[in-house]
């Protein structure tokens, strides 16, 4: 079996360390480029939501890598994603391409064809400790990602040197591709985390916050949001995303929920109490949180069109009003410009900064 997937950050890292073991050759698709979204915006239908658009040319170039396999999750309730893997595999079929796609459905459609999935996923091996072990290992190395991704996100705009930050985050990540063992993945951990904290700082007082916010794929991958994070971090901006690639894959499997998310879904209870599928409920939450944490602004970031992020833009603006929380909603389709995008980026940060200084103007005189 040689299987590609889908690109989701830096997931593949993970998918790296686990499959060797498992006796299934990986095979990445190419980083997304404009290539890509092109192949993807002219193979999927025009209506199509742009993330099934990009992971479909993600699969087209990981065949034309020689994959033979796909595999591919299921999303749950009203959100389109729950049709992807079968549009994909319609669309791969009329193109004449032979190849086993494999769908990780939610189990709540039924555990059979879940275990069924998995087990094809994970090469028909049994779980043995060796397997158990090795997917541990998998799994701590996709939350290190996700801390490294996070530190990047908080240091950048108080470092000196932003290059330097840059380089030991990226060298990080090429070495976790090489991980066979804990011992290994240990001392890549906290050699990092050493560097990190030796970085020089500047002085940097009453530094804007925001948070992130929006649907799973646009909110992650930077190759789609014109690294959107950057930008706010070069802008001066401390910045936290709350959307997560380790909540999604818990979610994927059944009785699993963090606490982060539990929470979020509680706060957002009294605005929308229904589930409205994909992110909708987390971004209303994360985004009352982020308030209550004191944050000076959020960015929504999804799909054109995306229903449930659709629902949750109309109740952030209730959210915005009740907390005093300005909100920038970036909607990303293969329209989107960069240019566009970053000027719109640079007026809100110009917006929440001159709000803060108001406020501790306001404050000092009283």
């Amino acid at each position: 079996m040689k299987a590609t997937f889908p690109h989701l950050l830096h997931l593949d890292i993970a998918l790296g360390v686990l499959y060797p073991t498992l006796g299934v050759e990986i095979i990445t698709p190419p980083p997304i480029t404009q290539k890509t979204i092109e192949i993807g915006v002219k193979l999927a239908p025009q209506n199509a939501c742009f993330p099934l658009k990009v992971t479909l040319a993600n699969f087209v170039e990981g065949i034309e890598l020689g994959a033979d396999t796909i595999f591919m999750a299921g999303g749950v309730g009203p959100c389109r994603f729950g049709y992807y893997g079968q549009i994909q595999n319609i669309i791969l079929e009329d193109l004449g391409y032979n190849v086993d796609f494999v769908l990780l459905d939610h189990p709540r459609y039924g555990i059979r064809p879940f275990i069924k999935a998995l087990q094809t996923m994970a090469g028909g091996r049994v779980l043995s400790s060796r397997v158990i072990k090795v997917a541990s290992l998998a799994w701590k190395v996709l939350r290190f990602t996700e801390d490294l991704e996070t530190e990047r996100r908080a240091l950048r705009a108080q470092v000196k040197d932003r290059q330097k930050l840059d380089e030991i985050v990226e060298g990080a990540l090429e070495q976790l591709r090489q991980v066979n063992n804990e011992k290994s993945f240990q001392a890549i951990k906290e050699e990092t985390m050493k560097k990190l904290d030796n970085l020089e700082r500047k002085e940097t007082e009453d530094l804007i916050k925001v948070g992130i916010v929006g649907e799973i794929y646009v909110a992650q991958e930077t190759k789609i949001n014109f690294n959107v994070e950057k930008i706010l971090g070069e802008l001066g901006a401390y910045v936290h995303n709350s959307v997560s690639t380790v909540e999604y894959v818990l979610h994927t499997l059944p009785f699993t929920r963090s606490r982060e998310k539990l929470e979020a879904w509680e706060l957002a209870k009294p605005y929308l109490k229904r589930f409205v599928g994909g992110e909708g409920i987390d971004t209303v939450g994360s985004a009352i949180r982020y308030a209550q944490w004191g944050f000076d602004g959020v960015v929504h970031l999804y799909p054109f069109t995306c229903m449930p992020e659709v629902v949750a833009k109309s109740i952030l603006t209730a959210v915005s009003r009740d907390y005093d929380l300005p909100t920038l909603h970036l909607a990303i389709d293969e329209h989107s410009g960069e240019a566009g995008l970053v000027t719109r980026v640079e007026a809100f940060v110009d917006v929440l900064e001159r709000r803060k200084k108001l406020k501790k103007k306001k404050v000092e005189v009283s």
